[in-house]
């Protein structure tokens, strides 16, 4: 790891040779956002736009970043994001990522659309993977997706509430993206010059909606299979919706994209966890950064109430803002997804060592023993972070 950290001492450093191993497609659809990227690019202006003060005279510390979240107790305040058509990005990905995640225990969070079954991935996350429902309008394949699920040991449920209609996501329109990849002159061209991107494919098999497999097989109409995964995913989802599915499934339930405080409050009558995220700037191109509404959702929910985030978290500096502005846990996409495409299974290992020592270099740094001592640090925010009175 140490030669690995002198060479990419930031997830940044391993972005250029991602780039140059993987298809422009693939590329595209894991950096681009939706209309004009602003809602992506904006989420890395206010993280540039959160300061901390650090007090000192406190004396040496060991951080420890251990944190627990619904019973259990990861070793880090942070996990890995649900991310769709991650084989698409790299081939064998989820498999690799779930095996990592586990080895380090932090949680790992299988897409309703990645690239691998929910039964092959649960099999390397030993009875503790998360699973993120995109919620089908057909509820019989819900049911049966929450079983898989459950028998599969996935003990944590994120329901995706943020996708009440397809994003434009031009940039993805442009550079011909789908799942399996269009066979063409333009992408077979691409994948021979990424050429460890198409061994990957070779051994792993062409990118396709596993988990969804099941259903669209079933499925007589040709046309409606070979659509099927979205066309469940038109995208039905209310509180009663969310009322059926507290009645199925019996572990935490984590309720995914919400922004405005009022949908915060009344989430906590519904489910155990709120998670605030903009899709990574990819659904809704005029929504702002999740930690501009994070310090006043914190408030009007107290501080029991668990909230996770997600958006443009890129560094252990990225999650300790979120952190000391009211987060309890920050999940985190791209930045493992860069690893694993720069450098394979070491490399989102490397994301995460990454991201590891930055948190505890800052914790050491400003002298907080733990992470309730980091997030008692004083906040400073930069004049374009506010959107509003905390009042």
């Amino acid at each position: 790891m140490t030669i690995l950290a002198d060479k990419y001492p930031r997830i940044a450093d391993m972005k250029k040779r991602a780039l140059k191993r993987m298809p422009h497609f693939a590329a595209e659809y894991l950096f681009s956002g939706t209309g004009y990227d602003r809602a992506m690019d904006h989420n890395q202006e206010i993280l540039k736009n959160i300061f901390l003060t650090p007090r000192y005279l406190k004396g040496t510390v060991e951080a420890n970043l251990k944190t627990k979240l619904f019973n259990m107790e990861y070793d880090a305040p942070f996990g890995i994001a649900p991310v769709g058509m991650t084989s698409l990005i790299w081939p064998g990905a989820e498999i690799s990522l779930a095996k990592i995640a586990n080895k380090v225990n932090i949680p790992y969070t299988l897409s309703t659309v990645a690239c691998a079954s929910i039964e092959s991935v649960g099999k390397y996350l030993d009875n503790k993977g998360w699973f993120q429902l995109y919620p089908p309008q057909d509820k019989n394949i819900r049911d049966d997706l929450l079983k898989r699920a459950s028998d599969s040991g996935y003990e944590v449920l994120v329901i995706t509430s943020d996708i009440p209609a397809s994003s434009r996501r031009e940039r993805l329109r442009m550079a011909g993206v789908s799942v399996p990849p269009k066979i063409n002159l333009r992408t077979i061209y691409q994948a021979a010059i990424s050429p460890f991107w198409s061994v990957g494919v070779l051994r792993h098999g062409m990118p396709h909606f596993a988990t969804m497999d099941k259903y669209q097989k079933s499925q007589g109409n040709k046309k409606i299979k070979k659509g099927y995964a979205g066309s469940q995913m038109n995208r039905y989802l209310d509180w009663n919706y969310l009322e059926e599915v507290r009645k199925i499934w019996k572990g935490p339930i984590v309720l995914k994209g919400l922004m405005d405080n009022r949908d915060a409050l009344k989430a906590r009558d519904y489910v155990d966890a709120i998670y605030l995220s903009n899709h990574g700037g990819r659904q809704l191109d005029l929504a702002p950064s999740p930690l501009q509404v994070l310090p006043r959702i914190r408030k009007d929910l107290g501080n029991e109430f668990p909230i996770l985030i997600d958006s443009g978290f890129y560094s252990g500096q990225d999650v300790v803002k979120g952190l000391m502005l009211g987060a309890d846990f920050v999940m985190i996409g791209r930045p493992f997804m860069i690893g694993i495409a720069a450098l394979g299974s070491k490399g989102a290992a490397h994301a995460h060592y990454i991201i590891k020592d930055e948190i505890e270099n800052i914790m050491e740094q400003v002298c907080a023993k733990n992470i309730e001592d980091l997030k008692k640090e004083t906040v400073n925010l930069g004049k374009d972070f506010f959107m509003g009175s905390l009042d």
